[in-house]
């Protein structure tokens, strides 16, 4: 026999294992610190983070917004371009530049659109090769926060009537996805609800307000992890008497135990959107199973039992792993022992969520002379979390399929060899088979991992006039820094919307540190459960405006 044509299905194997080799990610990076040189929380010191996104987000934290852009438009960022442009928004809001945020934004959402359309067709790829074969597209709890930073965009531009615009697109999915799950789909619609609420109320729309704070009272009423601002039933109680809906309104002051007090119509409002650390992110995990030849012999032909055994003994390493962190079978010098005896080395792959959110312990706002806390309002990481275990049985199930498939055709493969070359060639095609085979294996890591892990509302009502800002964050090692926001201006009877990023570490030099409110963190945490503080709920505009007795809800109304 010709020996080329004997070597052929080798050589073809080893050129599709060189070609994968080649496709490590590309450089451009600068050059990562010493570990000892890093501060306690440093993304850099990350074993879990892509090293591009620990770059993206070590320069946020330390205020080099602009590094990241420049990052992320230089190409050693991620290579998917949608997830790029969603990182891209969320630097560029964080820099201030709220337009450029809103053209990646539009962006991003046309080509979700235009994956999810195009994803059903996809199956295939993700079943013979993997997961990250096929386009990419946000999950539900991503897609909920693109109407979030385009209203915050557009409140800072000042352009209420384009933030109502979004906050009607959010009603519309948000309605989407209740009608598909048949249930309230808690992917953060709580918060971005409320959101919508006051851009609503800002574009002088009352009745779609109305609609956003009562869909807002439900979500934090059905899904977990987050609770209602202090205002909200203050705000819908102001959005029924404004609408003439009085059932509503008589409702919602029974609920919130609000009771009437004089209208301040001189006064405005400052609502602070205090965005904590960062959402979980996805990272690789994977698991090496080695099949032998009498298990090979009944996959090969079918066999339940060998299907059965072999879901045993994958069940066994799982198991193994998270009692050891790894296996005895993913030991490299074991692999490579069984495959010398013949194994075909099975490789699955899967994502898993690391929750590395940098997230301060406590925050408080202060303005005008006013010191408030700022209460968690949206748990993003939660809603993630949430969204993929209802996903993740299927994804195991395409994992697992996917690895038997591979395996089968890397038998046929040595079959062909084997009858075209001899026994020794069989076994080397079927080694750079299942080589390249696990190469292709890997988990699909992509997320919009730039997302807040958390988002805290304070609400302060003042008089009009320019007023500071200033945030005091606990950091996890018990110090407080301060975050001097900004200026903003106060109108009678509008509502002000100011966000901004904090973090429990690495945040450079963000001036003084603050003892008082480490010792006002104890108390509260010392305090019994019930003890609720004296929080001002009044919102600007607020039609017969109420005073909060207890932010706690009745038990006995419905």
């Amino acid at each position: 026999m010709n020996i080329a044509r004997r070597t052929r299905p080798v050589l073809a194997a080893a050129a599709l294992a060189a070609a994968l080799g080649a496709c490590a990610p590309g450089h451009g990076l600068p050059s990562m610190p010493a570990p000892e040189t890093l501060p306690p929380g440093s993304p850099l010191a990350s074993q879990t983070l892509a090293p591009w996104d620990a770059w993206l987000r070590h320069y946020m934290m330390t205020g080099q917004a602009d590094s990241a852009v420049i990052l992320l438009r230089g190409g050693a960022g991620p290579r998917d371009e949608l997830v790029r442009r969603l990182q891209l928004a969320v630097v560029l809001h964080e820099a201030g530049r709220w337009r450029e945020s809103n053209e990646a934004l539009d962006w991003a959402e046309a080509e979700t659109e235009r994956r999810y359309t195009r994803s059903i067709s996809q199956g295939a790829g993700a079943l013979l090769v993997n997961d990250a074969s096929i386009a990419y597209v946000p999950p539900p709890a991503e897609r909920a926060m693109l109407p979030y930073y385009r209203m915050l965009n557009d409140l800072a531009l000042g352009e209420a009537e384009s933030a109502a615009v979004e906050g009607r697109r959010a009603g519309a999915y948000f309605t989407q996805l209740r009608d598909a799950d048949g249930r309230q789909p808690c992917v953060g619609e709580g918060l971005v609800e409320y959101l919508a609420g006051i851009s609503f109320g800002q574009a002088g729309a009352a009745q779609d307000a109305l609609v956003s704070f009562r869909q807002a009272e439900r979500a934090f009423d059905d899904c977990p992890g987050a609770g209602a601002p202090a205002d909200l039933g203050a705000r819908l109680y102001a959005a029924a008497r404004r609408t003439g809906v009085a059932a509503v309104a008589d409702s919602a002051a029974r609920r919130y135990r609000l009771s009437a007090a004089p209208a301040d119509t001189a006064a405005g409002e400052v609502v602070v959107m205090v965005q904590h650390g960062w959402v979980a992110h996805r990272s690789n995990a994977d698991l090496h199973v080695p099949i032998f030849a009498a298990q090979a012999d009944g996959l090969s032909n079918g066999d339940p039992a060998a299907l059965v055994d072999l879901l045993l003994h994958t069940a066994e390493n799982l198991v193994e792993q998270a009692q050891w962190g790894e296996s005895w079978e993913e030991h490299p010098v074991q692999q490579v022992a069984d495959a010398l005896d013949g194994a075909y080395i099975m490789k699955l792959a899967w994502p898993v969520y690391r929750l590395e959110s940098c997230s301060a312990q406590d925050v408080r706002v202060v303005i005008g002379g006013d010191t408030v806390n700022a209460p968690v309002a949206g748990d993003l990481s939660s809603a993630v979390l949430a969204r993929w275990e209802g996903t993740r049985a299927s994804a195991l199930g395409r994992m697992m399929l996917r690895g038997t498939a591979k395996y089968l055709a890397t038998r046929a493969i040595e079959r062909k060899a084997e009858k075209e070359g001899g026994e020794e060639v069989g076994w080397l095609a079927g080694r750079l088979a299942n080589f390249a085979g696990n190469r292709l294996e890997r988990a699909d890591t992509r997320s919009w991992s730039l997302l807040p892990d958390r988002v805290s509302v304070a609400r302060i009502s003042l008089h009009p006039g320019e007023h500071d800002v200033r945030i005091e964050v606990m950091g996890d090692d018990g110090e407080t820094r301060w975050i001097d926001v900004g200026t903003v201006t106060v109108r009678a009877g509008q509502t002000s919307v100011v966000a901004q990023r904090v973090w429990g570490g690495e945040m450079g030099d963000l001036a003084t540190r603050s003892p008082q409110m480490r010792e006002a963190h104890a108390r509260r945490e010392s305090a019994p459960a019930d003890t609720v503080p004296a929080v001002d709920a009044q919102p600007a505009g607020a039609a017969a405006p109420m005073e909060v007795a207890s932010k706690a809800k009745s038990s006995t109304e419905p």
